[in-house]
């Protein structure tokens, strides 16, 4: 749901006939994973995409026409010479994996895979969209939508409601996403969390390109320092929050949760020692520290009771990547880069040494009925 945003924006400013194009499946190399989203208008390419670059413009020539009578599904298999959908017209492409890719004539409405989720994430809610790719030609394209609260809207029926329903409510319980066989069709089981939610403590110049840099990623932002919040606001305008507070006023005047990814870096001894003797018990997904080990272990020896192993598991410093930062911008990078490897669980080391696939598929789901 990267494109999530901009292809929501891209439809206001965009009244006229529109074609959704989502990547729902995929074997082997590829630049986007399933769910991947493609937003066109009758003029082309409006938001989004579904490749590198290699596809975009294939389907934005044909899409409309494609989609006169219905979705279509369209394969596009490069591990050879070129690529073919479900009726058999091939393009010449040069990747090495395969792609299918669904594409449909997109209209407001109780079914709107896309505004369904994006409510959700305005309520910081998890929601699962599950769209049948392949199957019965009448189920092409039909969606189930269940959020963690209970809401659901489907224009499935009979058996394969119940199967997506289940694959559905399992996928929402455990928060991965699928896809594969269910209730004898083809389905794409798209979990869509609310944004993450980044904490930056510290209010100094080399804070800034961490804001930057985490809002590119679609993440929820918030700066905490003891500032006013005026020339917090001022600072950080791109902010999604700023808090002006004391060290000590952490737990009272901001939001963390076992997804919060928290940074601490406001180049302040005392500030620091008493941040984290707040946020150490805090059942945080993430917990950084700026400086050398050394600062931050004697930082921890300071505090009492002293920090639990489970507690340091979360604990990361020194914070970031070793890419021979220097700079803010290049600590910013370092920084950014590590707290995407925590979120997918990536040790952060070179691609080339990796042993196992670059993308690791989700595991099976325990309901899903082939």
């Amino acid at each position: 749901m990267k494109d999530l945003e901009d292809i929501l924006r891209a439809r206001g400013s965009n009244p006229g006939s529109l074609v959704l194009a989502t990547v729902v499946a995929v074997s082997g190399s590829a630049y986007r994973r399933p769910g991947a989203r493609m937003l066109m208008g009758e003029e082309g390419w409006l938001a989004g995409g579904v490749s590198g670059g290699c596809l975009e413009g294939d389907i934005v020539r044909k899409a409309f026409f494609w989609t006169a009578t219905g979705p279509r599904l369209l394969r596009y298999d490069s591990t050879g010479d070129n690529a073919e959908d479900e009726g058999g017209l091939s393009f010449a492409l040069g990747c090495n994996g395969v792609v299918d890719v669904l594409i449909e004539r997109w209209e407001p409405g109780p079914m709107d895979p896309l505004a369904f989720a994006s409510e959700a994430r305005r309520q910081s809610r998890r929601s699962v969209v599950a769209t049948v790719y392949r199957g019965p030609s009448s189920a092409v394209g039909a969606r189930l939508l269940l959020r963690d609260d209970g809401v659901e809207v489907s224009n499935l029926s009979g058996p394969l409601r119940d199967a997506v329903r289940a694959a559905a409510g399992e996928a929402l319980e455990v928060g991965r996403t699928w896809t594969g066989p269910c209730g004898g069709a083809d389905v794409l089981v798209e979990v869509v969390d609310p944004p993450t939610p980044v904490v930056l403590f510290g209010g100094g110049f080399d804070v800034a390109p961490v804001v930057a840099q985490a809002l590119g990623l679609g993440w929820h932002v918030t700066v905490v320092a003891d500032k006013p919040a005026e020339t917090l606001r001022r600072r950080f305008p791109r902010a999604h929050a700023v808090v002006s507070a004391k060290a000590r006023e952490v737990q009272e005047k901001v939001t963390l949760s076992p997804r919060t990814l928290a940074v601490v870096m406001t180049h302040s001894l005392p500030q620091d020692r008493e941040l984290l003797a707040r946020l150490v018990p805090q059942p945080l997904r993430y917990l950084g520290v700026l400086g050398p080990r050394s600062r931050t272990d004697r930082l921890l020896a300071e505090l009492t009771p002293m920090p639990t192993p489970a507690q340091l598991e979360k604990l990361h410093a020194p914070i970031g990547l070793d890419v021979g930062a220097e700079g803010p911008d290049e600590v910013a990078l370092s920084i950014v880069a590590e707290l995407r490897a925590v979120l997918s669980e990536r040790d952060g080391g070179k691609l080339r040494e990796r042993q196992a696939p670059i993308h690791t598929p989700a595991p099976p789901m325990a309901r899903r009925l082939a």
